[in-house]
């Protein structure tokens, strides 16, 4: 028994593949934040949508924009802090890895779910948004059971 522990201790195998997402991760929403949430505030975009009385204002604009940055820097946070501790193969790491995956998921469904109260994103089929939901489900779907029941999770995150 002992001999098989060891086999499968450290981080290889399929942790290879929770390491690159969570390398990955970080860089893709940062970008995201960098390129569509940021030009929001110097293009006028948010008096537009956050103004009552204009033309494109409606009251959940706010709020759905702040949980949006507020919920991708979690993202960050998570990944980078998931990551740190896997590296480091703290017994931290799978608590925090289903931490990150549930987070994903919940923030997900409830924006997407949130913006479709805003008739003008209702009105606009958005497929990106069913696709990062359903990314959001099946990774979660993996990955949490994955960090429940692996010989490799629970040899290798044990101090």
């Amino acid at each position: 028994m002992q001999n098989e522990e060891k086999s499968v201790s450290g981080i290889g195998g399929w942790l290879i593949l929770v390491v690159i997402g969570l390398i990955i991760s970080p860089i893709r929403v940062g970008n995201l934040l960098i390129t569509t949430y940021a030009p929001i505030f110097s293009d006028g975009a948010w008096e537009a949508l956050t103004t009552p009385g204009s033309e494109t204002y409606h009251v959940l604009w706010a709020p759905l924009l702040i949980f949006e940055i507020v919920g991708n820097l979690g993202i960050i946070v998570l990944a980078v802090l998931t990551l740190w501790h896997l590296l480091m193969k703290s017994k931290r790491t799978p608590r925090l890895a289903i931490t990150y995956q549930s987070w994903m998921v919940l923030f997900v469904a409830i924006d997407f779910f949130a913006a479709d109260l805003i008739p003008a994103v209702a009105a606009y089929d958005d497929t990106d948004s069913k696709k990062e939901l359903m990314r959001g489900l099946f990774s979660a779907a993996i990955w949490i059971p994955y960090f429940f029941v692996s010989k490799r999770v629970k040899a290798t995150f044990v101090h």
